[in-house]
């Protein structure tokens, strides 16, 4: 339980958990209400059996008279109206924790998703090419509400209704010990032999689950994703039939833990009937008068009526809190004391704006080395480099030669392991990385494009109101892509290009991407393999326009056709991470076997 309670605890910030305290006082007060609204019904009742109770009860007797009651009927009528308004308060009161608490569950799903997703925003670009995309989605929109409804909500309804029952449990004591020790053996050895019998089980399904959903996010993605290859190929069956192997699995075990939580209240309705049958025969056996035994009957019944709906919420959260321990180990995990105190709070914040770094002289490389996670060779092997400001670079090479890796250490993705990355002398360490990369402009060779128009695909991430259609139109126009979107498209920059651009071809996608790059007129352009799905002439217009930038910009390329980096200042062949060769294309053409050979292709 303290594990349990550490771990609820880590993954909140300091206000929520101050919050949890403030619920803790509410349930105490709705069990302090709910025992003192049972109460009121005894000398009611007692009075509508015997009204001569009234003289002969001291309690009564004294509140008759300090309140000037000129009759008996006046007096019950006025006991009525306290038990009513007893019942009413507990129940208003009831109502107000629960939309207290409500609020509470629903304001953290979405601060424990934000908090979560901002996590995993803030992790280094090593980290995504471990991990799965549809998993953190999953986590982020499925498990942390599961973490909600499935652990922290019945933690609380757990402490409340035992709360309730402890305080119900303590007036029953006070009237009648023996049946009350009576009620909480029975009610509470079925309970708990129920719990032990099935908490394994609960536990083992709540595992299984939270694989199954991974796998359905998993599955969905994938094919949607890949559905034009899926459709040709025609293995949608098989994505189907993942999809639903999984999904039918979390239903059952949904299904199976619905059902558990539920079992004992059935069995415990009949008990509890059976139990007011034997508590009559009771009182009538030690043959005390009936006046004596209605208003107990009518205690033990109203206690019953509040206390069975306790017990079984108890058993239910708990059944509810063993199935979904799996995924708070999930959340945890991933969380990992991020939400501690202020750095908690930090995740939870915008990134600050950062100045860019200087760049006015080199980028410099001094003996690099790089490892993959989980490698023992080399990504990248010693390689020295040095890239004047305002020149063109290629890097060229066979797949799997380095290239890629060696353009995401440049753009500060990747940390060195060994070795020195500097730019004007200075380190691009800590803090110095997010100066960098406001230097940077990038082009991948997969394009992600979002269900948007084609102003904010350019514009990317940026707020509608600091958008500078000046900047986007001319980065559009140096990719090549003005005359087609003011000409072709009815909507113009305004036009809707669908999910990952499928309304567009592969090379409007590519050039989207370059206008994204130029957006922000940055000193460094890189591309990888940016213009590898334009056709001959498009690729010669945007080389063109890219040339017209060159000595203005630094700009680096990875190309496989090596027509695209002939006008470079210079081009580094490397093999196996390392740096084997450089010098103009004319020079490499002469040199190298391999690059003469991919310079016919």
């Amino acid at each position: 339980m303290n594990i349990l309670i550490r771990k609820i605890f880590a993954i909140l910030t300091k206000r929520e958990r101050y919050f949890i305290y403030f619920l803790f006082v509410c349930m105490v007060a709705l069990a302090v209400v709910e025992m003192a609204g049972i109460a009121s019904i005894m000398p009611f009742m007692a009075v509508v059996a015997s009204p001569g109770i009234i003289e002969e009860n001291r309690w009564l007797h004294w509140t008759y008279e300090f309140l000037r009651f000129n009759s008996r009927e006046s007096f019950l009528f006025f006991l009525g109206i306290l038990v009513l308004g007893m019942l009413v308060f507990s129940n208003l009161f009831k109502a107000f924790s629960t939309w207290v608490t409500l609020r509470f569950d629903n304001e953290l799903y979405y601060t424990l998703g934000r908090r979560l997703l901002a996590q995993y925003i803030a992790q280094p670009y090593v980290f995504f090419v471990n991990r799965n995309t549809s998993e953190m989605g999953k986590n982020v929109l499925e498990e942390a509400r599961r973490v909600i409804v499935g652990v922290i909500s019945p933690c609380i309804q757990v402490c409340s209704s035992l709360l309730i029952s402890l305080f119900i449990f303590t007036l029953l004591f006070a009237v009648n010990y023996t049946i009350a020790l009576s009620i909480i053996a029975v009610l509470g050895s079925s309970y708990t032999l129920i719990f032990l019998v099935v908490r394994r089980y609960l536990a083992r399904i709540g595992e299984e689950q939270v694989f199954s959903n991974a796998m359905k996010f998993k599955a969905v993605g994938e094919v949607l994703s890949g559905i034009k290859d899926l459709k040709i190929l025609g293995r949608t069956g098989e994505f189907l039939n993942r999809y639903g192997f999984h999904a039918q699995r979390h239903a059952r075990h949904n299904a199976s833990a619905g059902t558990i939580s539920q079992m004992p209240r059935y069995a415990l309705e009949i008990i509890s009937f059976g139990g007011i049958l034997l508590i009559i025969l009771f009182f009538l056996k030690s043959e005390q008068n009936f006046h004596h035994i209605v208003p107990l009957l009518a205690l033990y019944a109203f206690a019953g009526y509040r206390l069975l709906p306790a017990l079984q919420q108890v058993f239910s959260s708990v059944t509810t809190l063993r199935f979904n321990l799996a995924a708070l180990d999930v959340v945890y995990q991933d969380l990992a004391g991020a939400t501690r105190d202020q750095q908690g709070e930090e995740t939870d914040k915008e990134m600050p704006e950062v100045t860019a770094l200087p760049f006015t002289r080199q980028i410099e490389l001094q003996q690099v080395r790089y490892y993959y996670p989980d490698t023992t060779k080399p990504a990248l092997h010693d390689v020295d480099l040095i890239i004047p400001a305002n020149t063109t670079i290629g890097f060229v090479g066979p797949t799997g030669s380095g290239k890629t890796t060696l353009v995401d250490l440049i753009l500060g993705l990747l940390t060195v392991h060994s070795g020195e990355f500097l730019v004007d002398g200075v380190a691009v360490q800590g803090e110095n990385v997010a100066r960098w990369q406001r230097n940077l402009g990038y082009v991948p060779q997969q394009i992600f494009l979002s269900d948007d128009t084609i102003t904010r695909n350019i514009a990317f991430g940026i707020p509608d109101k600091d958008i500078d259609m000046e900047a986007v139109q001319w980065a559009a126009r140096i990719a090549n892509l003005d005359a087609y979107i003011t000409n072709e498209l009815p909507l113009q920059y305004d036009t809707v290009i669908g999910d990952r651009g499928v309304r567009l071809s592969g090379g409007q996608r590519q050039r989207i991407g370059i206008a994204r790059a130029l957006y922000r007129d940055p000193k460094v352009l890189i591309l990888d393999e940016a213009t590898s799905a334009l056709d001959g002439v498009t690729e010669e217009a945007v080389m063109d326009a890219l040339r017209t930038l060159s000595r203005k910009k630094t700009i680096i390329m990875i190309a496989h056709r090596l027509t695209t980096v002939q006008s470079c200042d210079v081009i580094y062949l490397l093999e196996q991470g390392k740096i084997i060769d450089h010098g103009t294309f004319d020079e490499l053409r002469a040199s190298s076997e391999w690059f003469r050979h991919a310079a016919k292709q």
